[in-house]
């Protein structure tokens, strides 16, 4: 696929965490504010925040919409789990929260790095953070050092990014979490692609470089998918696209971790297109490990304030779905 395209859909978002708004605070346990981690009601309609700054629009917005959501925090490097613990205490009042421990925009990155970066937001926010997305489109080419490179490079470097996902996944579920993979949607079941190597198939990435542990452990297995300009001209056919996701992670609910454009620039028609299509697939798709998911990634730069066109999208889109239970 086409490095520079992957990589842009990143660099257009803001990811800064504004410090001024972050205060150390207690330990979780003797927070009268902290809420135990929850299960999360499905269908799950989710968005992405990777900017905190305006923590309190972003609840209100969140309130006014007809179920309770579900937030994508999007950890940056260089931050600590300190700084994120009173803006989560208050995410997790108003809606379930999924704690993205590294975005693949953050690698390459080694096993070292992972683990610790895991203990930390584990450690520090376990109970605001209802399930851990261990692993962030873990299959995309962009996340190893020679993406181009020769066949043992790349089983070497794929090899040492499944250790990374399995010492993650070790690590929340001895902290009694629940964990979320997500694979970039690269390959239709027509055998067109937009991968660097047929080794990022994610059709075959997990079953090669994941143990039996992290398979049968996961308990959300989803997709990432991005159609426009990003990884265009497939055509997925859900149902059998979550079938085989399902037989790799048995014992895994199957949704989308992640949906958007390349751009917040993108027209406005493609991005209502996407909301309006992806969203009403909980009703849809009756296979029932789908919990929907869909987690719009622009959801702090577009929908807040509420006020927004794209949150008025997204509030009448879901509102006639069916609510969670």
């Amino acid at each position: 696929m086409n490095m520079f395209t992957r990589v842009a859909k990143k660099l257009v978002i803001p990811v800064a965490v504004s410090m001024a708004l972050y205060a150390a605070s207690a330990p979780l346990a003797t927070n009268a504010n902290a809420q135990a981690a929850a299960t999360i009601k499905a269908p799950i309609y989710g968005v992405t925040v990777d900017d905190l700054s305006k923590i309190d629009a972003i609840v209100t917005s969140l309130t006014k919409l007809p179920y309770k959501p579900t937030v994508r925090v999007v950890f940056d490097p260089g931050t600590t789990a300190a700084q994120y613990y009173p803006s989560l205490v208050k995410l997790h009042t108003v809606a379930y929260v999924m704690g993205e421990i590294m975005d693949s925009y953050y690698f390459p990155t080694d096993l070292n790095t992972y683990t610790a970066r895991t203990k930390e937001l584990v450690n520090g926010l376990n109970g605001v953070v209802d399930v851990w997305e261990i692993a962030n489109e873990i299959n995309g080419e962009w996340l190893r050092k020679n993406p181009k490179g020769s066949n043992a490079q790349v089983t070497a470097q794929e090899q040492a990014i499944g250790q990374m996902v399995s010492a993650a996944h070790d690590i929340v579920k001895a902290a009694g979490g629940k964990t979320a993979v997500t694979l970039y949607y690269n390959n239709d079941n027509k055998g067109k692609n937009c991968w660097q190597k047929p080794a990022d198939n994610w059709r075959t990435w997990p079953t090669t470089y994941l143990p039996t542990t992290v398979l049968t452990g996961t308990d959300y297995a989803l997709f990432s998918y991005y159609p426009y300009k990003d990884c265009p001209n497939l055509s997925p056919s859900w149902d059998a696209d979550f079938a085989a996701l399902e037989a790799m992670f048995p014992n895994a609910q199957v949704g989308f971790g992640e949906i958007g454009t390349a751009s917040i620039k993108a027209p406005v028609s493609v991005q209502n297109n996407l909301i309006t299509t992806y969203y009403p697939m909980v009703n849809s798709i009756k296979d029932p490990k789908f919990i929907g998911g869909f987690f719009w990634w622009n959801y702090a730069e577009e929908m807040v304030p509420y006020t927004k066109s794209y949150w008025t999208t997204l509030d009448q889109t879901i509102a006639p779905l069916k609510a969670p239970k």
